[in-house]
């Protein structure tokens, strides 16, 4: 399992993988939250469950991407540790832990605005890789 971030344009990329599409896609969302925040100093003291649909996987990973950054804008969270409990072809069901961003202790980023369809990709491996383009 892991993740790597690059440049792209005027974006960033994520290409994150694992054992299966459920860890590749916890590893995109650790990514992305690693541009937005220092994720070793954020705590684990809220909990937030999603659940997306979309056409197909591609969808499902932009969409729920945009869903964490939609908590983020929305509620102020951050997050470190993702869990993936259902996936299908057209549906996610995740839960993200955090906390509420201090910046004092979190040390921001970068503003990540959205998760695009440009360039994605879902490869359901083994092992499972999935590459992302953030807007920021």
């Amino acid at each position: 399992m892991g993740y790597r971030t690059f440049e792209h344009t005027a974006d960033v990329g994520i290409e994150a993988w694992g054992d299966d599409l459920g860890q590749a896609f916890v590893e995109a969302a650790r990514g992305m939250f690693s541009l937005m925040v220092d994720l070793d100093a954020v705590v684990e003291r809220v909990q937030r469950a999603q659940s997306v649909q979309a056409p197909d996987r591609e969808g499902l990973l932009v969409s729920w991407l945009n869903e964490l950054i939609g908590l983020v804008d929305a509620e102020g969270l951050v997050f470190k540790r993702f869990e993936v409990g259902l996936m299908t072809e057209r549906e996610l069901v995740a839960r993200a832990y955090g906390e509420p961003l201090d910046a004092a202790r979190h040390a921001p980023h970068l503003a990540v605005k959205a998760a695009t369809y440009h360039g994605v990709s879902v490869d359901p491996g083994p092992p499972s890789r999935v590459l992302v383009i953030l807007d920021i």
